[in-house]
């Protein structure tokens, strides 16, 4: 499990508007400081902290 906070929500996707993709700084581990792109079913704000499987996976950008 690897720490990460909420930089930036970026939008809202999935069928439903249901997901939102952020940039989430990772916090520990060895990706320590890294910004990545992921998927967050839970509501959240910037700022948050949250706790991912995994720290290397990031999500692809969204497409307007």
């Amino acid at each position: 499990m690897v720490l990460a906070e909420i930089v930036k929500i970026i939008g809202r996707t999935g069928i439903y508007g249901e997901v939102m993709q952020v940039m989430c700084k990772i916090l520990d581990g060895p990706t320590k400081g890294r910004v990545l792109r992921r998927n967050v079913r839970n509501p959240v704000r910037e700022g948050d902290i949250i706790e991912l499987k995994e720290g290397e996976r990031e999500a692809k950008p969204l497409t307007r």
